[in-house]
């Protein structure tokens, strides 16, 4: 049996960036399975409670020293949503990702058989199929249906009438990848530059054959991961050595984080909320062929609340791929070994497996509440099916 069956799922979600997430999320599974290991050892009938603690944490203030943390109360656990409905998508064969636009009427799959072919829903019926003959990674979808990502090493986008468009590189670029579109089809990303340095792009959507760098400060690399409907654009400075937001206007300003726990990879943003990753300096490994920050880590899920500059941590002990999705509302969906809850700052609320699953993982969630992920029995030897959740409050 696979003691991970959703390697496939996690390993399409997250993007091939600078910062390897996945070589983290590897290494938290094997912290997961040499804990679980030493408990069945030692009483195959112990069943171990995870527990997730939250901790909030100021911006520095702009002259003086860090701001004190103060910590917020352990999170209890609740019953599932109240009016929380799951429902099986109709796509033949295992899911290779997932995703869901912020507003919650479309929904693609790629398929783990096939990876370069991309399914587009609208309210539950398929509007679009894209084909390549190479391996499509998308990495976001926005209102009206487009999804961007890369083949190989180029961004794309697709199309109404089913076509994947590539993006042009930036000029001196090598490689180019696409990782967040907002409504309006203004695409973000990264871009490899020679002496194994990376920039974040923005396409224009009034002018996506003109690539343009982002303001980046001198010496320093960039990646952008997020592009907002009125034009705040996230992502961070030096392989998650500091999270950053680009306000509309192009001016930029480091996200704080916490005292002790340098770094962060900030992931989506919606609305007021950030969520990402903080403590991401502790992954210390450098690929000597790319630059790119690999090897054992113990970053910490996070999220970011940008009107009052304020950061809180997660302290979790079983969380699987890293920091989940947020709700506009700052709601974090975050998925366990087995399952995935919710966090709203004070609480743990389980979002309610399919009926006759009990593995369970979340990919994307639209900014009202709607989920789209994957359901597995420990007895399927790791088959992935997809469902979607409406836990709109």
């Amino acid at each position: 049996m696979n003691e991970n069956p959703f390697s496939v799922l996690t390993g399409e979600a997250v993007p091939d960036s600078r910062v390897r997430v996945d070589d983290v999320i590897a290494a938290g599974r094997t912290r997961v399975r040499r804990r679980r290991g030493a408990v069945a050892a030692g009483c195959a009938a112990v069943v171990v409670l995870v527990t997730l603690a939250g901790v909030a944490f100021a911006v520095r203030p702009p002259q003086g020293g860090p701001a004190r943390p103060s910590p917020s109360p352990s999170p209890s656990v609740s019953a599932h949503p109240s009016g929380c409905t799951v429902a099986r998508v109709d796509v033949d064969g295992d899911i290779g990702a997932a995703f869901t636009d912020p507003s919650g009427r479309y929904v693609a799959f790629s398929r783990a058989p096939d990876p370069g072919l991309l399914i587009v829903y609208r309210d539950g019926v398929v509007v679009r199929r894209h084909t390549t003959g190479e391996r499509l990674q998308t990495w976001a979808l926005n209102a009206s249906g487009t999804a961007i990502g890369a083949v190989e090493n180029d961004a794309y986008r697709t199309t109404a009438d089913g076509a994947v468009v590539m993006l042009p590189r930036p000029s001196g670029a090598t490689r180019a990848w696409a990782y967040g579109i907002n409504a309006a089809g203004d695409i973000v990303g990264e871009a490899a530059m020679p002496g194994k340095t990376f920039r974040a792009v923005l396409w224009r959507h009034t002018a996506l054959d003109a690539p343009v760098l982002l303001p980046t400060p001198a010496g320093r690399s960039s990646s952008a991961r997020g592009i907002t409907d009125d034009g705040r654009i996230l992502g961070d400075l030096d392989q998650g050595a500091t999270p950053y937001l680009w306000n509309a206007d192009g001016t930029g300003v480091a996200l704080p984080t916490p005292p002790g726990l340098p770094g962060g990879l900030p992931i989506q943003i919606a609305g007021d909320w950030v969520t990402g990753m903080v403590n991401y300096l502790s992954v210390q490994n450098l690929d000597p062929a790319t630059g790119r920050r690999t090897g054992p880590g113990d970053p910490k899920p996070a999220r970011w609340q940008l009107s009052s500059g304020t950061v809180e941590i997660l302290e979790a002990d079983d969380v699987f791929n890293g920091s989940g999705r947020i709700t506009a509302d700052g709601t974090l969906v975050i998925n366990r070994f087995t399952d995935a809850v919710f966090w709203d700052g004070a609480r743990l609320t389980p979002l309610p497996a399919p009926p006759g699953y009990d593995h369970v993982q979340v990919t994307s969630i639209s900014a009202d509440g709607r989920v789209i992920g994957g359901a597995a029995t420990k007895n399927t030897g790791g088959s992935i099916e997809p469902f979607r959740w409406d836990c709109r409050r």
